[in-house]
């Protein structure tokens, strides 16, 4: 095998996977400009939940954001909707965290973690595994 066919074996995966991050990054939009309501359904009715303050992190942040409660379509309980208005210092991946957290208090009184690691001591073969743990509630469907 010549060194230009080698060559093309290595950089031919490299340029494609280059181009598929580049494709995503185009679909999603605007990272940080554009700042968007996020919603989540929680199994419980809305006269419930308006009677009480909501638990969890997002009492926490709940005087730098815009919190609404309506009812779920269906009868299927009720919707919280988060929006992070403009110069909040609240980030996108802090309000998914917070709904989370506050649906699993609402419905099973209690939040629900992975459990850590068997080892406390940084490896280079764990870091992935620490850092998609520790940024795993930030991101995803809500």
């Amino acid at each position: 095998m010549g060194r230009t066919r080698k060559a093309f074996l290595i950089i031919g995966p490299l340029a494609a996977g280059a181009a598929t991050v580049v494709a995503a990054r185009r679909r999603r939009g605007p990272a940080s400009g554009a700042r968007r309501r996020h919603v989540v359904t929680v199994y419980k009715p809305l006269p419930e939940l308006e009677a009480t303050q909501l638990p969890g992190s997002l009492r926490e942040i709940a005087h730098q954001v815009e919190i609404s409660l309506a009812a779920a379509p269906g009868d299927r309980g009720t919707e919280i909707s988060v929006r992070v208005p403009d110069g909040s210092p609240v980030t996108d991946g802090e309000v998914r965290r917070a709904l989370r957290e506050t649906r699993s208090l609402l419905e099973a009184g209690d939040v629900l973690l992975p459990s850590g690691p068997a080892t406390t001591e940084t490896t280079p073969l764990n870091r992935p595994l620490q850092a998609a743990t520790r940024h795993g509630r930030e991101g995803g469907l809500l």
